[in-house]
């Protein structure tokens, strides 16, 4: 069988780390793959020096003919192909390839993020068409809001994202955010790695900080990402008077090294599907605090391996903060246990679900 991994994102998130796990595992397992992906992007550059075949195209819009004809020339030309498209505007490709030259190629859909399906026809015909053998979902939560826009809801699987346990548990503190950005063994570091996008709400975030501020001056918070909303958040930062307290560094490409640096790790989402950052934190026995929104309850379990709160809730946030830094052995408690949790979510077995699940689509 090959795999024809399918992306249109120009960016890296959380959800393209999770195909170079899956990329490289699959790999490992001598499984034969071919990555279509927008030219010059991140992926393009990952796959390139992986030397994993890769079919570069250039990206016109999220609804792209040119890209399904893409997909239906590599169907084409391998033996048993098997389509897993990893974003919407992917999946809206291998959709037209089906239906505009009757592509008769299994599709998997990777479903990442908590947003229910749009209440549309076409999103109804794409989401129910009989190309599709299988929907993965990231957590139980994506897949039930999944399952109430199917006609079929048996074909949803719920498959975790999974992390690089040795990436982060066999790393020490380098100091990276100290001496770039200056500051004393005193203060005390919290942190966030994500998108920097409405849904990730860092609004709250930089609300939950003033309030902590007030009484510990030695706080140093970090928005580590870039995004849609950069600039709105940094003039937020700024209209505070924070910004000697809230450093925003940009997009980061050793968060190996940063993370275990971090004295906290503050969640703010307002939407998430699972949240790899969390499973990051936790292998790097960091303490987290977050909202319970989406599918994060499914690995932030409240007072087990952090401590949640609602969602918009920066005073709720910020007595859950002071909760951890003020109590060392709930610190150390949550810690343990979170980082016992955290060895069932390796990119090996997320991989080896992955594969089972291939195979099951190929004998049916």
């Amino acid at each position: 069988m090959t795999i024809i991994h399918v992306s249109s994102a120009l960016s890296w998130r959380g959800g393209e780390q999770q195909i170079a796990y899956l990329l490289s595992e699959l790999s490992k397992r001598e499984i034969q793959q071919i990555v279509i992906c927008p030219k010059d992007s991140p992926l393009h550059s990952f796959c390139t020096r992986n030397s994993i075949e890769v079919k570069p195209y250039r990206k016109r819009s999220g609804f792209d003919p040119y890209l399904a004809f893409r997909i239906v020339q590599q169907c084409r030309r391998v033996k048993s192909p098997l389509i897993h498209v990893h974003d919407s505007h992917s999946h809206t490709a291998a959709f037209l390839s089906a239906i505009l030259w009757m592509n008769k190629t299994p599709v998997i859909v990777h479903r990442r993020v908590s947003f229910p399906v749009k209440k549309s026809i076409f999103s109804s015909i794409k989401y129910n068409h009989n190309s599709i053998a299988r929907i993965f979902c990231v957590s139980e939560y994506v897949r039930r809001m999944m399952n109430s826009s199917l006609a079929k809801p048996g074909k949803t699987s719920t498959v975790y994202d999974g992390i690089d346990l040795d990436k982060f548990t066999q790393k020490q503190n380098t100091h990276f955010l100290r001496k770039k950005f200056q500051l004393d063994d005193h203060h005390t570091l919290i942190g966030n790695v994500s998108a920097i996008t409405v849904e990730k709400d860092y609004i709250t975030f930089v609300d939950t900080a003033e309030i902590l501020l007030r009484n510990r001056p030695d706080l140093r918070f970090f928005i580590i990402g870039e995004g849609s909303q950069r600039e709105l958040i940094r003039e937020y930062i700024r209209g505070k008077g924070l910004a000697d307290k809230i450093f925003m560094p940009g997009f980061l490409d050793n968060i190996q090294d940063i993370l275990p640096e971090l004295d906290l790790v503050l969640f703010t989402s307002v939407h998430e599907g699972l949240g790899t950052t969390l499973l990051d934190a936790f292998a790097c026995r960091i303490p987290v605090v977050s909202t319970n929104a989406g599918g994060i309850p499914e690995i932030v379990k409240d007072r087990l391996t952090g401590l949640a709160t609602e969602i918009r809730k920066p005073d709720e946030m910020a007595v859950a903060v002071e909760e951890i830094l003020d109590n060392q052995d709930l610190k150390d408690e949550l810690v343990e246990n979170a980082f016992r949790m955290v060895k069932e979510f390796s990119t090996e077995k997320m991989a080896s679900q992955i594969v089972k699940i291939y195979n099951e689509t190929f004998s049916a």
